[in-house]
């Protein structure tokens, strides 16, 4: 099955019966892992221009300002903020063993390989983060941060000069991908556990 095959899978989950409080969990979990995985991306290629500037985008970066979010920080670091500051905790006791499992999936992976999910991550995201944002009213929930990170993301790697673009040349190899994805796919899964 071809990655693409399987992050159409993925948007296409429910996730409006998916608890609120727990795709953030999940996303709070991932958006950590990407930015370790971006920091070894560098070690990879570090003299390319354009990861840079992507990267500029996504560490140590001040383009995420929400209430009383203000700092400079990794992205994780904004979803960290806002699920101390609300008490966050998962209700599916999956979760806590999915992202287990898929933190060990990718770090038995290569510098290399990690790579890779990076570059397609930039450009297969937004769409599953366009479903995730229509799927609940973040704002009403008490989640508006939730929504604005979601929509800051999907504004950052869209467009001819966005994170997808910046990173398109990148060497990809489908047997990679294909594996990630299914982890992903997997963790996504747990829940609906």
């Amino acid at each position: 099955m071809n990655h693409k095959d399987i992050v159409k899978e993925i948007a296409a989950l429910d996730w409006a019966s998916a608890d609120p409080r727990d795709i953030i969990i999940l996303s709070h979990c991932t958006a950590q892992e990407f930015s370790q995985s971006l920091r070894l991306t560098k070690k990879v290629y570090p003299d390319d221009k354009r990861l840079e500037e992507m990267m500029a985008g996504e560490l140590q970066t001040d383009n995420m300002a929400y209430e009383d979010y203000t700092k400079k920080g990794d992205h994780w670091e904004f979803l960290d903020h806002f699920v101390r500051k609300l008490g966050l905790v998962s209700q599916t006791p999956e979760l806590k063993k999915a992202m287990e499992r898929y933190l060990l999936a990718v770090a038995s992976l290569s510098e290399a390989e990690r790579a890779m999910t990076i570059f397609s991550r930039e450009e297969e995201l937004a769409g599953i983060f366009e479903k995730i944002l229509v799927a609940h009213d973040w704002e009403a929930l008490g989640y508006g941060f939730y929504k604005y990170y979601l929509s800051q993301h999907i504004l950052f790697d869209s467009g001819d000069n966005g994170h997808a673009w910046l990173t398109k040349h990148f060497p990809v190899h489908e047997p990679v991908l294909e594996k990630f994805y299914k982890d992903r796919l997997t963790l996504y899964r747990s829940l609906f556990a």
